[in-house]
């Protein structure tokens, strides 16, 4: 709401300007022009600082702005260690805690990767298991069916939970199923839970 009041402020001195340059006398355009102006770069810098807001990284830094604190819905942050091709591709704590990669075979995850990035540093959300608000779609690399247990595969894919001997970690049920390699699922995500099978 401050904003809000900020920026009509702004604007009603541009407006001021504009109309002081038109109809004031000499004596009233020495007060008008300089808070008209005033009022500009208010306005100026109100929506600069907006914009830095809304670019996902702090302006004149090469840190995330959710680098800290809590986040909602499990959602965060992060820079890609590498390009990553496929979109929903499961992700693991990459080169420091900042950055992602692409989990495989047996790894511990930390969620998904909602998007594609093209290159190394590239910022992308993630969505945590743990603390996931809704359910999650994943690339499957196998058939999986509905009701399965689901644990990392190779590439950023999911399988389900294998009866061969190894530890695993769970990171959710299949709530849909995949016929083949590169089907998407839905999942309903949970904390990685390690899973010995012997």
């Amino acid at each position: 709401m401050k904003k809000l009041r900020f920026t009509a402020l702004a604007l009603v001195a541009a407006a001021l300007l504009a109309l002081s340059l038109f109809l004031a006398p000499r004596e009233l355009l020495n007060v008008l022009v300089p808070v008209a102006l005033l009022g500009s770069v208010l306005f100026v810098v109100a929506n600069t600082s907006r914009l830095s807001r809304r670019s996902g990284l702090i302006a004149g830094t090469n840190t995330l702005p959710d680098s800290q604190g809590t986040h909602q819905g499990g959602r965060v942050t992060r820079l890609a260690d590498a390009a990553i091709t496929t979109r929903n591709a499961v992700v693991k704590i990459g080169s420091d805690a900042a950055h992602i990669a692409v989990a495989g075979t047996g790894d511990i995850a930390i969620g998904v990767c909602q998007d594609e990035p093209s290159a190394a540093e590239d910022p992308v959300s993630v969505v945590h298991f743990g603390s996931a608000d809704r359910t999650l779609l994943v690339v499957a690399s196998a058939a999986i069916s509905a009701g399965d247990m689901i644990v990392t595969a190779a590439s950023g894919k999911v399988r389900a939970l294998p009866g061969t001997t190894g530890t695993y970690y769970i990171i959710g049920r299949a709530l849909t199923a995949a016929t083949a390699d590169g089907d998407t699922i839905e999942l309903d995500p949970c904390f990685p839970v390690q899973r010995a099978v012997a």
